[in-house]
């Protein structure tokens, strides 16, 4: 860990207290089990004396999306850039629904998780006892 790892104000923890209280909290559950090796492996961190093996990159990132002009003028064909940088109608258009696809597909998952399921189950259930309070207040203002 770097020195900025131990650094911290009074309010806030440390890098070493988060991950000691992610292994804690993890530790009981079962399906956290990645995130618990994860925590426990940063906190290890590496042994005394071991050099890391790293690969020095150029480019990251690659090419951004819809980079790549072949004529002056001339956007890369199934580029949504024009060459000044400014996105196509059908760019924005496919970036829409891709982000349209991507919430209802989350929605989907999210309804047919067994979460999903008890918390509209909660939400349902509310409203029920809502409706009948509601019901009960108008009975009570009908009387004289």
């Amino acid at each position: 860990m770097t020195d900025d790892a131990t650094m911290h104000t009074d309010s806030t923890p440390s890098d070493r207290e988060v991950l000691e209280t992610v292994v804690a909290l993890t530790a009981s559950r079962p399906a956290l089990a990645a995130v618990r090796e994860a925590a426990s492996s940063l906190l290890a961190g590496p042994e005394p004396g071991v050099t890391v093996d790293a690969e020095i990159v150029d480019d990251p990132i690659g090419t951004p999306v819809g980079v790549g002009v072949t004529e002056p003028g001339l956007a890369a064909p199934g580029s949504t850039w024009t060459d000044d940088g400014v996105p196509t109608w059908d760019g924005v258009r496919d970036r829409i629904e891709g982000r349209s696809g991507t919430a209802l597909g989350a929605a989907e998952l999210d309804a047919a998780s067994a979460t999903g399921r008890t918390e509209a189950e909660k939400f349902a259930e509310r409203e029920r006892a809502g409706k009948a309070r509601l019901e009960e207040i108008r009975k009570s203002m009908q009387r004289p």
